[in-house]
């Protein structure tokens, strides 16, 4: 029954990103406003996602292996994202190299040891989710006087990251369950990723808004 809750929980949260894909994609207006990479970071998303779910209703705990490709493909697509957003010329350079850095990283970890490839790999999950959240907080610092298209779903980004991050940092599937009494603390990372989701769901309404006010001003 807790396995089911949670279960539920977490497809809430791929409901709401299926939504909120819907959304940037069927709006030509807003789909023109946004990142090609931006867009391509959800459809992504949201096939691994379902790819996840699918397999971890149909076969149980046999679905970890769907981590590294989220992982991944989110720290690629987001720091093309953010290499998009940053202006300075040192910043972008900055970016690359890091981004080299931690692929080539990743790549001698599953090549010395091809079966992590079916584990959770904690250093994979918790370096490119810090990264991404010194590139957010970088973000919105920068942009705090102005009002900027990417603050809701930068605020949404570091805030599910740190709560995946806390939890990861447990050490793994063993410790972040208790039986005494009863709490997934998976659960709290579903929570959090539904959060995540609203922020990019305030995303698309404040650019809605902005290109509505700038419609009327322009009339």
């Amino acid at each position: 029954m807790n396995l089911l809750f949670g279960f539920l929980v977490s497809l809430l949260g791929l409901v709401f990103l299926l939504c909120n894909t819907f959304l940037f994609i069927t709006n030509s207006t807003i789909r023109k406003k946004v990142y090609k990479i931006f867009l391509a970071y959800l459809i992504a998303l949201s096939i691994i996602e379902i790819t996840c779910h699918i397999i971890g209703f149909l076969y149980p705990n046999l679905n970890l292996f769907i981590s590294h490709f989220y992982f991944v493909f989110q720290f690629a697509f987001l720091s093309g994202l953010f290499y998009k957003l940053f202006t300075k010329k040192r910043m972008k350079q900055l970016i690359v190299l890091v981004f080299g850095i931690q692929i080539c990283i990743l790549a001698s970890m599953y090549y010395s040891d091809p079966q992590l490839f079916w584990r959770f790999n904690v250093y994979e999950i918790v370096s490119t989710s810090l990264i991404l959240v010194a590139y957010a907080l970088f973000f919105i610092v920068k942009n705090l006087e102005v009002q900027h298209h990417y603050f809701n779903f930068s605020i949404g980004l570091i805030l599910y990251l740190c709560c995946s991050i806390t939890i990861f940092l447990f050490g793994n599937l063993d410790l972040v369950l208790y039986e005494n009494p009863y709490i997934d603390i998976w659960i709290f990372n579903s929570l959090f990723y539904i959060i995540f989701q609203t922020m990019i769901l305030r995303e698309y309404l404040f650019l809605k808004k902005t290109i509505s006010w700038q419609l009327k001003k322009s009339y």
